[in-house]
């Protein structure tokens, strides 16, 4: 489960379509930790729609909230002449998350140094926006930025 691969259907004027491979909504991916292999990454696969007249621009995505991203690492890149992205999330480290306490008091005091206790929990949110662009419009700089489609990475109970 450390592969994941998603379509995309980027929209002007409204929600852009997010699909898994067998057609599900993708717009919140729920990954078990414990699948991961320790040490390894979750590699999120994105595919524009063929013969679409989109294409994905800069790295391919805008991390509007990342909590706990000490705690494992984003990266992002454009290949296949902006029709496919690769988001990886490595190095994740489960167990050592920012307590709500402690992640209102760093956002409230941005110029003061902060200690504080972390929790064990395991639940990591990341939201991002992808980012795509019109291939028929190359010199523009209008951008469009899909919804969020959320990665959590959590402890889940087993399913019976």
């Amino acid at each position: 489960m450390n592969d994941l691969s998603f379509f995309v259907i980027p929209n002007d004027h409204g929600q852009w379509e997010l699909t898994s491979q067998s057609g599900a909504s993708a717009e919140e991916i729920k990954v078990n930790y414990k699948d991961l292999i320790a040490g390894g990454s979750l590699n999120l696969y994105f595919e524009l729609a063929n013969k679409s007249e989109w294409a994905f621009a800069e790295n391919g995505s805008y991390f509007s909230d990342a909590k706990d991203n000490f705690n494992y690492q984003l990266n992002s890149i454009v290949a296949n002449d902006g029709k496919s992205l690769i988001v990886t999330i490595s190095s994740i480290l489960p167990h050592h998350a920012l307590s709500t306490e402690l992640s209102k008091q760093l956002a409230d005091n941005p110029k003061k140094a902060v200690s504080g206790k972390l929790d064990q929990g395991a639940n990591y949110e990341i939201n991002f926006r992808l980012i795509a662009k019109k291939s028929t419009d190359a010199n523009s700089l209008m951008r469009y930025f899909s919804q969020d489609p959320r990665v959590i990475i959590e402890d889940m109970e087993p399913t019976l």
